[in-house]
């Protein structure tokens, strides 16, 4: 009866062990400051929950608290106009008949304006998901382009950003 006993503890123990290892190796998602744009234009300041290995899931909906503990809100990119976390922008964009949050990747919105997009789709059974890049004009023309193109229009994104920064402090670029 006693080494019954015994057993169960062993084996009780080394389970929440190894459930508490799991818990915390697959945790994922974690609550960061950020913010809400509704529909109206009203913004709601507070915590947003960011997938950090799953960046999948920040495409998908989006979940906000006013501070933990508050209740959680949960939105879809056709309830909300975008939203921020981490100082990375998704905003709600219709995408084949869907609308769908895509990842701000260029800063300059003045012009040319680079997202990414992902989506999930089936090869031979298993579930993958898939990058594509839009750009979307001044005029709010909004075109998928090859990744290559994106990443061009970023990187003269970023030098023409620097030499604006180089003429407003009055420095040359080699300096």
């Amino acid at each position: 009866m006693c080494v019954v006993k015994i057993k169960i503890c062993i084996l009780l123990s080394i389970v929440s062990v190894v459930f508490g290892i799991s818990k915390n190796s697959f945790a994922q998602a974690v609550y960061m400051k950020g913010y809400v744009v509704q529909l109206t234009n009203d913004t709601l300041w507070g915590e947003i929950k960011k997938n950090t290995k799953r960046d999948y899931d920040n495409f998908v909906k989006m979940s906000y608290r006013k501070s933990a503990g508050n209740e959680i809100k949960t939105f879809v990119p056709k309830k909300i106009r975008g939203y921020c976390v981490d100082s990375i922008t998704f905003v709600s964009r219709m995408i084949d008949e869907e609308m769908v949050f895509v990842k701000r990747m260029s800063a300059d919105t003045s012009t040319i304006v680079v997202y990414e997009a992902q989506t999930q789709y089936d090869q031979m059974g298993t579930v993958k998901v898939g990058t594509d890049y839009y750009i979307e004009k001044p005029t709010k023309e909004f075109t998928k382009i090859k990744s290559k193109k994106a990443l061009a229009i970023i990187e003269e994104a970023k030098a023409k950003h620097k030499k604006i920064e180089y003429a407003d402090l009055g420095l040359k670029k080699d300096s």
